[in-house]
């Protein structure tokens, strides 16, 4: 990353162009796998070892666990997402940052057996023994390109047997299949606590074997009671584990990405894409428009 002297006028700006926020040092940054250029001008001529660690970093490709199992479905939304940060902003609503929040907070101190009769005895990790983000460390593709993982996992479980578990939440409709529909971002988090690397001298820890991985499911049913300003609600739940990890199909997988991603151009419109057919239309639009 390289730290930014971006002014508070320019924040907009910089956000837009894809720079986050440290809220620890409170300053602006480019992070890992954006290109620098476009941030010049806030940043300085002293830094020239930032830039250039930054640019050989960016050699390494930074995939999230959380993206593996969507955008790739589209090639060209995906390269326009991880090349020029252009998103679709097909994203949950902020609500479901909170849904996940209050799930996590009531679950933490409970034992494993009371999110699933399934699950052997043990414990959550709290938030406070886990770092901010996990990333994994340099790994490679079946065609020997390196990549690394990066993201913030939902639960992490160490069971009294010694093994550890994954479980993501989802407020969906239940299907006992629905981690199926997960199975990459739930290898990718394996993958990074197998393989643990470190982000500004936080380290993820070495966690294996990771014997479990699957999808708690929240399905709101009824609103039993309300007064005023609040009601009770019913949510059903269910959780559909991974029977047998695939990690050959996972790197398969991530073959494929970094095939998308190492085009010099962009990829055609996908016709299964509502996005890329949207697009479509708006050009077909336009160009009626102005015939």
């Amino acid at each position: 990353m390289i730290y930014l002297e971006c002014p508070f006028s320019d924040k907009d700006e910089c956000k837009n162009l894809g720079g986050r926020w440290d809220n620890k040092n409170k300053k602006w940054y480019v992070p890992g796998g954006i290109d620098h250029q476009p941030f010049q001008k806030w940043i300085l001529d002293t830094q020239e070892d930032d830039v250039v660690k930054h640019t050989k970093e960016n050699e390494i490709i930074t995939l999230s666990p959380s993206s593996l199992d969507y955008q790739p479905n589209c090639p060209r939304c995906f390269y326009l997402d991880k090349k020029f940060n252009i998103k679709t902003k097909n994203f949950p609503p902020p609500v479901f940052n909170k849904i996940d929040s209050i799930q996590k907070n009531y679950f933490y101190n409970k034992n494993t057996k009371d999110l699933h009769k399934e699950f052997p005895s043990g414990v959550f990790f709290q938030e406070n023994e886990l770092p901010s983000k996990i990333v994994s460390t340099i790994l490679k593709d079946i065609k020997g390109r390196k990549f690394k993982l990066l993201g913030i996992p939902d639960l992490v479980i160490k069971f009294n047997n010694n093994e550890f578990g994954i479980i993501d939440f989802k407020t969906t409709k239940i299907s006992s299949t629905k981690s199926n529909s997960y199975k990459y971002q739930l290898e990718a988090y394996a993958q990074i606590f197998e393989n643990p690397g470190e982000i500004n001298d936080e380290k993820t820890p070495l966690l294996s074997p990771i014997n479990h991985l699957g999808i708690l499911q929240f399905d709101p049913n009824k609103i039993i009671n309300s007064a005023e300003n609040n009601c009770n609600m019913i949510i059903n739940m269910d959780y559909s584990p991974i029977i047998e990890r695939n990690s050959s199909q996972f790197y398969n997988k991530i073959t494929e990405i970094i095939d998308i991603l190492s085009q010099k151009s962009i990829p055609e419109v996908s016709d299964n894409c509502s996005d890329c057919n949207f697009y479509k239309r708006q050009l077909a639009m336009h160009l009626n428009t102005n015939a």
